[in-house]
């Protein structure tokens, strides 16, 4: 079995909902970071649906690892952020085999216009457009 050094591999940062005011002066939240921690990101499950219209609807869970301490108040409305990927906590939990490590199941979130079909050729063609 690895060492645990060895296993975090994946520096992630670390978001939780904060108490927030708006311009009205109503109380809200919004996401704010806590921290940034090492932990090991391994894919869980995926499937595919297919919906009416052709279009195919993907999840993706993953788990992620990391020490028992790095994150000090655990939560489930919690959220993970690596290279440009969100991944949104469903549950935690300590590790099954190992006391100094808590897993965090999560599901990979996709909210860029490239994840809803907009590639580069069509943002580059639109550009072009807009100039003349």
């Amino acid at each position: 079995m690895k060492n645990t050094l060895e296993r975090l591999r994946h520096r992630i940062d670390v978001y939780a909902k904060a108490d927030a005011e708006t311009e009205f002066g109503e109380q809200s939240y919004d996401y704010a970071k806590l921290c940034s921690v090492w932990a090991e990101i391994v894919p869980s499950s995926g499937r595919e649906n297919i919906l009416p219209g052709k279009s195919v609807q993907a999840a993706v869970t993953h788990k992620i690892t990391t020490r028992m301490g790095a994150i000090k108040e655990p939560r489930n409305d919690m959220y993970f952020m690596f290279k440009g990927q969100r991944y949104e906590v469903l549950y935690f939990m300590p590790h099954y085999k190992r006391n100094d490590l808590t897993e965090y199941h999560c599901k990979l979130v996709l909210e860029t216009e490239d994840d809803y079909g907009r590639n580069e050729e069509s943002i580059a063609g639109t550009a072009d457009t807009e100039e003349t």
